[in-house]
């Protein structure tokens, strides 16, 4: 406690001491500082190389705004189906994912033979110091910006522009590749839905063959209106027959006639509802229920098959055009320019920097060379004896 007190009584006399001391020592605390200064820019113009930037803006092109199937997708509105395009951010989160890749890096270090410039002895280290000196960012204008170092102007820009045809060369590998994969798979399933509909039409046709139920509905309500009308007409009879009786005699030419007719039309009605004539267009009327109902199944596959088709041709065959398409999939909005002034290293701030250090260390050397009793003291003491103490 007692050396706390004494450093809080003897507080502003240190403070003016200092003042003193910089004024006292001010041309030999500047020399050092001017010399440190000189001395650090110096170094870092011989010792550490410039660096310089080269920089491109681009955005995807119009034609991968929306890819072709998804495209082809969004304009087949009658469809119950959709699909959204892909996104502009998902396309510039590809062109990152192809930039940091480890083949496209290595590419780029051969072709401008970049480990004389990082670390001639090792690809890794090599990949790890030139994936440092390429930036990437998605501006506010949702383009994409890609800053390349490098130790000379020309190669910052010759990395840029190899950078954007790798790019350029990568994602239409990529989507011909995807292109490639969907035409596949459509031209499996264009295939299997084609035979489907084959056999389901043969099914149809074999079945319309087998029982002449060529259309369920249509052929459907012209039997029943077909046994309506005989049953009206039996039914007509049916009255005539019984009012005829009761005028003549049992025997007359007149109830025989009709009795005949009566009988003619019953025999007919029962042979239609049973099916008996098979010559007749006429289906048997117990039998109906149960083959329209078959002949709809038919109908139903050969629908749905179809409607399958329609919608897979399109995306077939699109699938096939995309696969042959090899444009390019980037516009270039800023294309990289021959940097005038180095990127790095900002020379005069780290000179400052350094020559401050070098100014602290002056002033703490004066502060000790000038008062003895600073080195003897207890506040000296009592700060080398608490200094790495945290209680």
């Amino acid at each position: 406690m007692a050396i706390e007190q004494k450093i809080e009584e003897t507080k502003n006399a240190d403070f003016f001491d200092i003042l003193i001391l910089l004024v006292k020592w001010k041309k030999f605390l500047l020399l050092v500082s001017a010399f440190v200064f000189i001395l650090s820019y110096l170094s870092i113009y011989l010792f550490i190389p410039e660096e310089f930037e080269a920089k491109s803006v681009i955005i995807p092109s119009d034609n991968q705004q929306l890819s072709g199937l998804s495209s082809l997708m969004k304009n087949l509105g009658n469809l119950p189906i959709g699909l959204k395009g892909s996104s502009s951010s998902a396309e510039m989160d590809m062109y990152t994912t192809i930039l940091n890749s480890r083949s496209t890096l290595e590419d780029i270090i051969k072709k401008f033979d970049l480990m004389k410039d990082y670390n001639p002895e090792s690809m890794e280290k090599t990949v790890k110091a030139f994936r440092k000196s390429i930036v990437t960012e998605v501006t506010d204008e949702n383009s994409y910006a890609i800053t390349v170092r490098a130790y000379t102007p020309k190669k910052a820009v010759d990395i840029s522009n190899y950078i954007l045809e790798l790019i350029n060369k990568r994602e239409i590998e990529l989507n011909i590749a995807k292109s490639k994969n969907n035409r596949m798979f459509l031209e499996e399933r264009y295939n299997e839905m084609k035979d489907n509909l084959r056999l389901a039409e043969d099914s149809l046709s074999l079945y319309q063959q087998e029982t002449g139920m060529f259309e369920a509905k249509e052929q459907t309500k012209v039997i029943i209106n077909a046994y309506s009308t005989i049953e009206s007409e039996l039914t007509a009879k049916q009255i005539e027959l019984s009012i005829v009786e009761k005028t003549f005699a049992e025997n007359s030419s007149q109830v025989q006639n009709l009795r005949t007719e009566v009988n003619e039309f019953e025999h007919k009605l029962k042979e239609m509802k049973q099916g008996d004539n098979g010559e007749s267009i006429i289906l048997a009327l117990n039998t109906l229920p149960l083959k329209a109902k078959n002949y709809l199944r038919h109908y139903r596959d050969v629908e749905i098959y179809s409607k399958i088709l329609e919608f897979l041709v399109p995306m077939y065959e699109q699938a096939r055009f995309e696969e042959q398409k090899n444009v390019p999939v980037l516009q270039i909005v800023d294309a990289p320019v021959t940097p005038e002034k180095k990127a790095y290293p900002p020379r005069v701030l780290f000179s400052f920097l350094i020559a401050f250090g070098g100014f602290i260390i002056s002033f703490f050397y004066v502060l000790f060379q000038e008062n003895e009793k600073l080195r003897k003291s207890e506040k000296l003491k009592y700060i080398f004896e608490n200094a790495t103490r945290w209680k």
